[in-house]
């Protein structure tokens, strides 16, 4: 037996909430991750990649929801 989906619940209004929420996540964890392959890049280190921030879930939670998070310096 196969658990509900709670997404398809959910309302409009509700929908686009968390595509807001999701934006400014991937924004905040974007700039974050800029500012890591900077310090690492002026180190001579190799780049963190962006799975250790998160940044792929969030991509894919915003398909799944149907939103787009942006990339971290567009906005909207």
């Amino acid at each position: 037996m196969t658990e509900p989906d709670p997404i398809s619940g959910l309302s409009t209004d509700e929908l686009a909430i968390l595509g807001d929420a999701l934006r400014a996540l991937r924004r905040e964890r974007g700039k974050a991750w800029n500012a890591a392959c900077d310090i690492a890049e002026a180190q001579g280190k190799r780049p963190p990649p962006p799975q250790s921030y998160g940044i792929n879930a969030i991509k894919r939670l915003g398909r799944r929801l149907g939103v787009s998070p942006t990339h971290w310096m567009e906005e909207r």
